[in-house]
């Protein structure tokens, strides 16, 4: 059916018009994705001439939507039939690339720009922020240069971690995974038994719960009792590193982290033990030593002094989508490669030749 292009009606025409494609964004609808320019006006944007809408049918024409975003976690049942050069069509993304892989190649050279947690993203979305004690905005990038210095760290921070009794904790609700984490962590396990320590698994996957079933009080507990925490990801993707490290970086515990990202990205050098570059016998081997010597566990907040790490909500990126949208210099490139860009080739085995056009 020939679509009937005109111009919008009683709507002004002064504003960056942006089309949310699928539902998959509708869990935002609290913080980003709030009908209207709510979103750029409340984060104090320098362009807020930029309206969001999840409604196909507010302009005459999809054509007439500057930008049209679309979620990585929803295959497509329709699309756009004809778009215009002037549009810019964004990928989104919040899940692992291992989950939802993105193979057909119908899609390279389909869209102009990605928003993702990938740090070399059209606008990069990290799970968190890295600010130095300025205020000053750090990280996390591809080529971060750390402050490190052999100060020992101050009387304060020691008192807090003196009183620490118990080996490691997770807070884990999915227990199959498809990074595997769950056989890391019951081989570590099964060597730190052997040194009379245990991995205490709170939540859906373990027989321990917090007290009052709180993630609050759970934090609490790990500031408290635990030298360390498993901060393993459900999936081993390229800078897929979520939230969760700031469980034990902002509770005064040591994460032993698990993943597919480049970790010296993302934290201090000797902040973290990274599980994924050693077997799980010599992650629990560390993990003892450490305890047992004192200095050098407290050598792993050596941080502290340089450093601060804050969620980064979605929120917080959007102004760079009404910036983008407003740039009348650049050019409405292409992502040519995307497949290549978001997947390992080991994600794309099985997706790869199934005659879809998916996101």
């Amino acid at each position: 059916m020939e679509l009937n292009y005109q111009q919008p009606r009683r709507l002004p025409t002064d504003l960056k018009y942006v089309l949310k494609w699928t539902e998959a964004l509708s869990h935002y609808s609290t913080s980003v994705f709030v009908r209207g320019q709510k979103a750029f006006i409340d984060n104090n944007c320098t362009f807020y001439n930029c309206y969001m809408t999840n409604d196909k049918s507010l302009l005459s024409d999809p054509r007439h939507f500057d930008a049209i975003l679309f979620d990585v976690e929803n295959h497509w049942d329709s699309y756009p039939p004809i778009r215009t050069p002037f549009q810019s069509y964004i990928f989104t993304a919040s899940e692992p690339a291992s989950m939802y892989p993105v193979c057909d190649p119908l899609l390279d050279s389909f869209y102009n720009a990605t928003w993702t947690y990938k740090l070399d993203s059209t606008i990069p979305q990290p799970f968190f922020r890295i600010y130095d004690h300025n205020g000053t905005l750090v990280g996390p990038k591809a080529d971060m240069n750390w402050i490190t210095d052999n100060k020992s760290i101050s009387p304060k921070l020691r008192g807090k971690l003196m009183y620490k009794k118990k080996m490691a904790a997770w807070f884990v609700s999915h227990c199959k995974t498809k990074s595997g984490r769950e056989d890391t962590v019951s081989k570590m396990s099964k060597y730190l038994e052997m040194y009379n320590y245990t991995v205490d698994v709170y939540g859906w996957c373990g027989k321990l719960v917090c007290p009052k079933d709180n993630l609050e009080d759970c934090l609490e507990m790990l500031r408290s009792d635990y030298y360390f925490y498993l901060a393993f990801e459900n999936s081993v993707s390229e800078d897929y590193v979520t939230e969760k490290v700031l469980y034990a970086l902002n509770h005064y515990t040591v994460p032993v982290v698990y993943g597919g990202a480049d970790y010296t990205r993302f934290l201090p050098p000797n902040s973290y033990i990274d599980a994924s570059k050693m077997s799980p016998e010599s992650v629990a081997s560390l993990m003892v030593q450490i305890v047992k010597t004192p200095d050098e566990y407290e050598n792993y907040f050596r941080w502290h002094r340089h450093y601060v790490f804050v969620e980064n909500p979605m929120a917080s990126d959007v102004c760079k989508l009404c910036e983008l949208l407003n740039n009348h210099s650049r050019k409405n490139s292409e992502i040519k490669n995307l497949s290549n860009w978001w997947n390992t080739e080991e994600d794309c085995k099985k997706d790869r030749g199934n005659g879809k056009f998916r996101l």
